[in-house]
Formats: structure tokens, C-alpha cells, sequence
């Protein structure tokens, strides 16, 4: 049979076995019991499919690293197999073909990966008897037919001039991202061009690794496997990669899930930490700005009502509390972004969320300036105690200008600058003192923030979310919170003063008559 094969693939030297019997049998890695079902029926449906990149994301201690070694030598080995593998490939003779694998730095590069594809090698049959690398040089594995296994590190170009038929990218959601660049997808398109450009569709990327988070490379890629039919991808909890006869068979709730009941205090212990390195289910930002989600969930009010109609504007009976001041933040935005409005009082030792909005710009227009005034106008109208507008430095100027105009204390105020206006809002929810309604667009930017670098809050740039509402609710919750020893209450004779529920009435009868009020595409406004 063998000689049949040979004869119609006449550029082989030898019959290449498939995955399976290369793992399993003790003629070429006689891995056998020590390779999990797992990974051999993953590594079987990689190679039997048309895949030319690979995407494992799984737990800590799930055999990434070993899986990785398994495939590097299995395509060093099919190439082996050939007679001439540059002649195969149309290079010119004595030319080297390359199989890199890459990790964070060149120490672990060495230790981890290439370690698990070195131990393959030596204690295989198969390689010693046939083609054993060469025992001189312990930098790389070197072959007969110029074949060259490198360990490369994320920092380092140099093996992305050979060569490349295969590279493994270990641990890639770690790689050490720059300001301007994601090093991981750099690193991935790089090696991506490399084969493609020099083996077609024969060579393979593969990425290892445990989640970073939801934004980083490898889970983009994962996503992008689900429409991509050349990306083979996994993604694997612990319980999931090692045989179930390694637990006690015992199962236990955790978030919706099934966990092994060994796993219950780890997983209460850290439910965020547990999640992302046994589950493989990846945080939402690297550094969580709100690392206690459960003390915002408990500042969610429930006896608090919107103040939004279902379309989104403000409601035309809100009503303001008496005697109460009240303190607004706008983040302004014109074509690309959200405008984020916030509105808050303080009310027995604590400040109250009584407004927050997120106002998406129109198709293919801006945002109205002089509608985003009318908001504040409008609640003024309502009768709400406007002690201060604050907005951010962005488009601001004119704006500013005009509320003082009419009487406003309007100045600007940048979340950007430093952490006060964010460090003032989870101090409060820290400590109970901070109430809102829900308000899902502002829970979700929550969820997301990150702290940069320990000198800036924001979102991760490349998931493309937001914080136009987060930095409305810090403003504004700042200047409440800033102003705390300058309260004063307006009284009938105050000109800013809160007005009973029939001067509103009467006042907006008489302004709608005159053209002067409206009910406008953000909610009640009064016009400028």
C-alpha cells in the first residue's frame, strides 16, 4: 500500500500518517495515554480541515503549550517526508524553511513551547532514527533538508526575514502592547504574510493562549473565526481540556455555569480571576476601573424612576424636589461620538442621579449645540435649581457663552485632566453615599472603564465603546460634591428658585404661546 502511495506522490520520501497515529502511536511520539482525548480530536479536526490559522483560547493548565508542540512537529514532520522540500516549494537549493515559535520574551520562548517541542522530538522514534536535529547547536533544531525549528520572542524581527512555514504565537493576549501599536496583531500579520506569501495555503499560524480581555487580539480573532472558514478555533474551560475522571465528579452553580465543586472556593474567592484562567471567559478591560461591581449594582435604586420617556427624552412631567440645588455636566460630541448629559442633587448625605442621557448624533449630521442648551433650559423651565453647567473642554466655548448669558453658572471642566471628577464618583458608590436609577447605556461604559497607566480613566479604544454618559454622571456628581459647603436653597423671591407644579404649568401654557418653549428632539427645551 505504501509503495502504491509513493508511487503516485513521487515527491515523497515516505508516507506521511495522519495526526492521530503521529501522536498516539509508539513508532513516531508514542504520546498515548499522556495526550488527552481533547487535544488529539482538536488537533485531528485542524488537520483534516482546510485551515491555514488557529486560534486556541483555553484555561490555565488546559495543555495549550503541549497542543502547540504537537503541531509544530507534526508539520515538521510531513515536511521531512518529502524528498526535497525546497524543490517541493520552488526555493533554490540549500535555502533554510523555518518553524518559529514566539512567546513574550526569549527566556520564556525557550523554556515553554520550544522545551515541549524539543522533549517531543527527543523521545520520539521516529525522529531519532530518521532524523535526529542536530546535537551541536542548542539555540535552534536544526534538521537534515535545511529544516530549522527557531525559538523567536515578541520583541525581536529577525526571523520575520526566513523562511516560515509554521509559527506558533504562545501566550499571544500577553504580548506588550505600545501606544501606537497592538504588538500581537503586528506580530500575527507579520508571520500571516510570511507563509501565505512563501507556502500558500500548506504553512499554519497558530495563537495559544489563556484570555486577557474581551478586546485584546486573540479574542478579536476568535471572533472573527465565526465567519472565517480558514481560522480553526477553541475555546476551553479546565473541565473541558482534562479527562473528567481527573475530578470528583461532582458539580456545583456558579454565574449559570457548571464547575467542578473542587473549583467552589476559588471560584468565590475571585469570580472574576477564576472566570478568565479556568473558564477562559475574558475580562472585559485589562484593569477594571470598578473592580467591586457589586457596590454599583447596589447604588441602583429601584424605587427611583426614569426620568426618560421610552424614545429616550426627558419626560414632560419630571418634577424636581423642593429646595433642592441641582448640578449638570455635558460631554459634548458633533458626527463620531455620543453627547453624554448628567444631571444630580444631594440629598440626605448623598448625591442623587436624576438624570443621564446618552444622545446619538443624527445620520450623517451633528449634534445640535443650541438643543443640547435647550436641555438645560428646559429643566430650568421645569423648575429644577440650576446652581452650576459644567461641560467639557471639547466645542464648549460658545455654549458656555450663551447659558451665562442667560444667567447660568457655566464654566468648563475636563475629566481628562485628572482622576478627581472619577475618584469622586467610586468614592461615593464605595461607600453608599451614591444613588441612580437604571440606566443601562451608563452601566455598560461602568463595566468597561480602565485605569491607564494609574493617571487616566477610559475605554478600550479598540472595542469601540464609549464613556460619553460616565464622564456626564463624574462631572457632575464632582461639582455637586465640590460645591457641598456652598449650598444654598432659592426661595420664592429667588429668580433661580424651584417653582410649584402650577407656576410650571402656567409658565410653559404661556411660553408655548409665544413660540418660546417647545418640546424638541432631546425633551421639554426652552429656546435660547
Amino acid at each position: 500500500m505504501e509503495l502504491l502511495w509513493l508511487t503516485k506522490h513521487p515527491e515523497y520520501e515516505k508516507r506521511p500518517v495522519d495526526i492521530r497515529t503521529f501522536i498516539t502511536s509508539p513508532e513516531y511520539l508514542n504520546c498515548g495515554e499522556d495526550c488527552w482525548a481533547s487535544i488529539v480530536d482538536d488537533l485531528e479536526s485542524l488537520f483534516n480541515g482546510d485551515y491555514d490559522e488557529a486560534v486556541l483560547c483555553e484555561a490555565i493548565g488546559s495543555g495549550k503549550s503541549f497542543s502547540a508542540s504537537l503541531i509544530i512537529v507534526y508539520m515538521v514532520y510531513k515536511i521531512l517526508c518529502l524528498k526535497d522540500p525546497q524543490s517541493y516549494f520552488k526555493f533554490a537549493a540549500g535555502s533554510r524553511i523555518y518553524f518559529i515559535n514566539m512567546s513574550i520574551g526569549a527566556e520564556q520562548s525557550k523554556k515553554v513551547v520550544f522545551g515541549e517541542i524539543k522533549g517531543r522530538i527527543d523521545n520520539s522514534p521516529w525522529f531519532q532514527k530518521n532524523y535526529p536535529p542536530d546535537p551541536s547547536i542548542n539555540s535552534e533544531l536544526r534538521f537534515a533538508k535545511g529544516i530549522v525549528i527557531f525559538p523567536g520572542n515578541s520583541k525581536e524581527t529577525t526571523p520575520l526575514g526566513f523562511n516560515v512555514f509554521g509559527a506558533v504565537m504562545d501566550e499571544a493576549a500577553y504580548y506588550t502592547d505600545t501606544p501606537d501599536h497592538d504588538v500581537a496583531e503586528d506580530m500575527f500579520n507579520a508571520l500571516h504574510s510570511r507563509v501565505k506569501s512563501r507556502f500558500g495555503d500548506e504553512g499554519k499560524v497558530i495563537m495559544i493562549s489563556s484570555p486577557r480581555y474581551e478586546a485584546d487580539f486573540v479574542e478579536r480573532k476568535m471572533k472573527e473565526a465565526l465567519t472565517n472558514p480558514k481560522i480553526f478555533s477553541r475555546r476551553k474551560m479546565l473541565w473541558e481540556a482534562k479527562p473528567l475522571d481527573r475530578f470528583s465528579g461532582e458539580w456545583v452553580d456558579f454565574q449559570g455555569y457548571k464547575i467542578p465543586a473542587e473549583c467552589k472556593i476559588l471560584a468565590e474567592r475571585n469570580p472574576e480571576v477564576f472566570k478568565r484562567d479556568y473558564m477562559a471567559i475574558p475580562s472585559l478591560v485589562l484593569e477594571p476601573y470598578f473592580k467591586q461591581w457589586k457596590l454599583v449594582e447596589l447604588a441602583i435604586d429601584p424605587n427611583l424612576k426614569s426620568p426618560l420617556t421610552p424614545e429616550g427624552k426627558i419626560r414632560i412631567d419630571l418634577k424636581p424636589k423642593k429646595d433642592k440645588e441641582y448640578f449638570i455636566h455635558i460631554d459634548l460630541s458633533l458626527v463620531s461620538d455620543c453627547t453624554g448629559v448628567a444631571m444630580c442633587h444631594e440629598e440626605d448625605g448623598k448625591v442623587v442621579l436624576d438624570l443621564a442621557m446618552q444622545i446619538k448624533p443624527p445620520q450623517g449630521r451633528e449634534i445640535d449645540l443650541a438643543e443640547i442648551r435647550g436641555i438645560v433650559t428646559g429643566l430650568k423651565t421645569l423648575g429644577f435649581c440650576i446652581k452650576k453647567v459644567t461641560y467639557d473642554s471639547f466645542q464648549s466655548a460658545s455654549s458656555i457663552q450663551e447659558l451665562n448669558k442667560q444667567g447660568f453658572n457655566a464654566e468648563q471642566f475636563s475629566l481628562d485632566r485628572d482622576l478627581k471628577g472619577y475618584e469622586t464618583l467610586k468614592n461615593l458608590i464605595n461607600e453608599g453615599k451614591f444613588k441612580m436609577y437604571r440606566y443601562d447605556p451608563l452601566l455598560e461604559e461602568l463595566r468597561r472603564l480602565e485605569l491607564i497607566e494609574g493617571k487616566k480613566v477610559d475605554h478600550p479604544k479598540v472595542h469601540g465603546g464609549s464613556k460619553d454618559v460616565s464622564d456626564a454622571v463624574a462631572g457632575a456628581v464632582y461639582q455637586c460634591v465640590s460645591n457641598r459647603n456652598n449650598i444654598q436653597f432659592w426661595f420664592a423671591n429667588s429668580t433661580n428658585r424651584a417653582k410649584t407644579e402650577e407656576e410650571i404649568k402656567v409658565e410653559s401654557q404661556a411660553l408655548t404661546a409665544d413660540g418660546l418653549c417647545y418640546y424638541g428632539q432631546y425633551g421639554w427645551n426652552r429656546r435660547s
